[in-house]
């Protein structure tokens, strides 16, 4: 009777290899060492008058309104971004939703040119460490 051999010995801890080969995940320091980091973009608000509570309207309608403005905004970061030639400096940027706001991985460059346009209110998220 021939008995098998193990060619390696089996790991009883259940654990599997790290893999070298995996992609990081968003605000990972492996990323921010290739240079891309997530910022987030919003409208400059100009200071206004004393907040004033609005006439009852049908939430859809509110809802609606500002998936539209929303759109525009994202819409108007894309043509900065174009005008200015910075869209191979982007790695991806958000669909809009029902807030006037963009999250962008990009290259510090772009965040930089971003906080100077008087169009755009523009920051770094915070950094996302990790923990094993």
């Amino acid at each position: 009777m021939s008995r098998k051999t193990a060619t390696s010995p089996r790991r009883a801890s259940g654990r599997f290899p790290k893999i070298s080969a995996v992609t990081p995940l968003p605000g990972s320091r492996v990323e921010s060492a290739q240079g891309w980091i997530e910022a987030i973009v919003m409208p400059r608000e100009e200071p206004e008058a004393a907040w004033q509570p609005s006439v009852q309207r049908d939430r859809s309608l509110i809802h609606k309104t500002a998936c539209e403005l929303s759109k525009q905004f994202r819409d108007s970061v894309m043509n900065f971004l174009q005008a200015q030639q910075l869209m191979g400096a982007v790695r991806w940027i958000s669909e809009p939703g029902s807030v006037p706001m963009v999250t962008l991985y990009c290259t510090p460059r772009v965040l930089e040119q971003l906080q100077r346009s008087p169009l755009f209110d523009a920051g770094r998220t915070a950094g996302l460490e990790m923990y094993t």
